[in-house]
């Protein structure tokens, strides 16, 4: 299963029977698009052995359409995370057996079982998704372990939950710490989400203080979601049409490999997705571009034997802001996500590099 877990987690996951909530689920063969081949408790061992290796499965896609020769197409929406994400989501809460507990993301309802295996009581547990199918079978599978959990089907983004929570554990990808979310922290308590999607690994850690505001750093490890989704699917915005020439950059290809360039890319170019792509007449030459949600794009295009160029659509500047901040990342020595941190008030969210007392600090918009 990947990185063993310490202590009482070790055995929380030995005891937790993972494919009573994986009852199928989709694996990737590959493709354009990806086609997708669903395993069922049918496929004897062929279903089972994934479940209990380190694996993401996806139990989702949207919208989901046959392939031929059984396989399918669609785009994941859910899964039962990669069990070694798991943990290190549930080793940084700290959990204590008495803690009231917030699982912000059902999904399959694997972590819930994980966290229930620690707590001392179903009451301490309050479990949400956005999506009643899966909060449905999530109840069936945790009363077949005997727990009984309440499972809400609601937008964990903008419930009022008119309470608090020692833990708030939010597994799908957020944009923002939202007001409900910061007010369903307790004083002392600690909130943990996955930030700035798509493009970001960053795993904050916050722990709330008693005037209300959430502070800390991002994980060492990070860590990344699905994006969190509405009740309607987004259509992917028009691109752009190309708004000047090529020119050069010394921005190398391998930046976008760097998951702590790519953190910091998604703090300043927010909601930015990043493809990655090749030429068919010359597999060496290799793009990677960024589009903005309102459809600015900016690609650059790494020939063999050739410097860097850059295209363009639309008038956001997109590369521009790659380019200064790949200067200041060399600038910094490359930092990791845990010298970031992030203060979240009322007013907004201020991400600081080492300290929040340092002026290397960002008001983020939101």
């Amino acid at each position: 299963m990947g990185a063993v877990p310490s202590g009482h987690w070790h055995k929380a996951f030995a005891e937790t029977p993972r494919h009573a909530f994986v009852p199928e689920y989709f694996l990737s063969r590959g493709g354009v698009p990806t086609r997708w081949q669903k395993l069922t408790v049918e496929h004897g061992h062929a279903w089972l052995w994934p479940i209990y290796d380190n694996n993401t499965l996806v139990t989702r896609l949207q919208p989901i359409r046959e392939a031929g020769d059984g396989f399918f197409t669609g785009v994941p929406t859910s899964s039962s995370t990669q069990p070694s994400l798991t943990a290190r989501m549930l080793e940084a809460a700290e959990l204590t057996p008495t803690d009231e507990v917030l699982d912000a993301g059902t999904g399959t309802g694997y972590q819930a079982a994980l966290l229930l295996h620690r707590l001392h009581d179903s009451a301490q547990l309050v479990s949400a998704d956005i999506d009643p199918d899966l909060t449905d079978s999530a109840r069936r599978a945790l009363a077949s372990l005997g727990h009984t959990p309440e499972v809400v089907t609601t937008d964990i983004r903008t419930h009022d939950w008119g309470r608090t929570f020692a833990k708030v554990i939010v597994t799908c990808a957020l944009p923002e710490v939202t007001e409900t979310l910061r007010a369903a922290v307790a004083p002392g308590g600690r909130l943990i989400v996955n930030l700035f999607p798509p493009m970001s690994g960053g795993l904050a850690v916050l722990d709330a203080k008693e005037d209300g505001s959430l502070e800390g750093r991002f994980h060492a490890d990070g860590g990344s979601y699905m994006a969190a989704r509405g009740k309607t699917p987004q259509a992917d915005p028009p691109v752009a049409e190309v708004s000047a020439e090529g020119r050069p950059t010394d921005v190398p290809v391998d930046a976008f490999d760097d998951y702590h360039f790519t953190f910091l890319l998604a703090v300043h170019l927010p909601g930015a997705q990043l493809q990655y792509g090749t030429d068919d007449d010359s597999p060496s030459t290799v793009m990677r571009r960024l589009v903005m949600p309102d459809g600015d794009w900016a690609e650059s295009v790494y020939v063999p034997g050739a410097g860097p160029y850059v295209r363009e659509g639309g008038d956001t500047g997109v590369w521009d802001t790659v380019e200064r901040w790949w200067s200041w990342y060399l600038a910094q020595d490359r930092p990791p996500w845990d010298r970031f941190g992030l203060t979240v008030t009322y007013e907004g969210h201020t991400l600081w590099l080492d300290s929040p007392e340092n002026k290397q600090l960002w008001r983020l918009p939101v």
